[in-house]
């Protein structure tokens, strides 16, 4: 398996990876329209299960049906973000929170519902009808994976948490959407190379 900085490396050198990356970070700056930009990760992931090489799916333009991918894509992120992000990081809020410890049961919370995220729209086994827009399924499979592989997930899932920190930091209204957009990109990338 290729190491953390490879698969970095071979996303930022996806062919318009710059245009990709900085319309999903700028619509994730955005309340509710960043749920658009969730939607692109989760068509980027089932390309991606569709496909042996990872690559980045250009956003809907005028050609075609442009509602109709507006709208999947809408609803994809919104479910996926509530399901695998959400709530995740809600549970642990609530855990920690009894113990005055909010901040931490945030950060555990994406340290958890980022692998979680990345394999529920990357994997081909999972019996999720993205048409119907049905996610709950497979929620308990999606979650036993990410144990079952906690080893390889500990260091990306750390690095993702680290990038929140940081990018929260340093601009503290992008507390979700944006840097949670682009560490997911990096993320898909190397739950799917850990797949093959």
């Amino acid at each position: 398996m290729k190491s953390i900085e490879e698969i970095c490396c071979d996303v930022i050198k996806q062919p318009k990876f710059i245009k990709n990356a900085t319309i999903g970070f700028i619509l994730g700056l955005i309340p509710i329209i960043n749920l658009f930009a969730f939607g692109y990760l989760v068509r980027m992931g089932k390309q991606s299960a569709k496909n042996e090489s990872l690559s980045l799916p250009d956003w809907p333009c005028v050609k075609g049906n442009l509602k109709n991918v507006l709208i999947e894509n809408f609803f994809l992120g919104a479910i996926t973000f509530f399901e695998f992000i959400l709530i995740p990081c809600l549970l642990c809020f609530a855990v920690f929170g009894l113990a005055g410890l909010e901040t931490f049961g945030i950060c555990i919370g994406l340290f958890i519902s980022a692998p979680a995220f990345a394999y529920a729209t990357t994997s081909d086994t999972l019996k999720i009808s993205w048409n119907t827009f049905v996610m709950l399924t497979d929620f308990a499979k999606v979650y036993k994976w990410v144990i079952a592989h906690y080893k390889k997930l500990l260091i990306p899932s750390a690095l993702f948490l680290c990038f929140q920190i940081v990018i929260s930091f340093a601009i503290p209204h992008t507390l979700m959407g944006a840097p949670i957009f682009l560490g997911l990109l990096f993320m898909i990338s190397y739950v799917k190379q850990m797949s093959r």
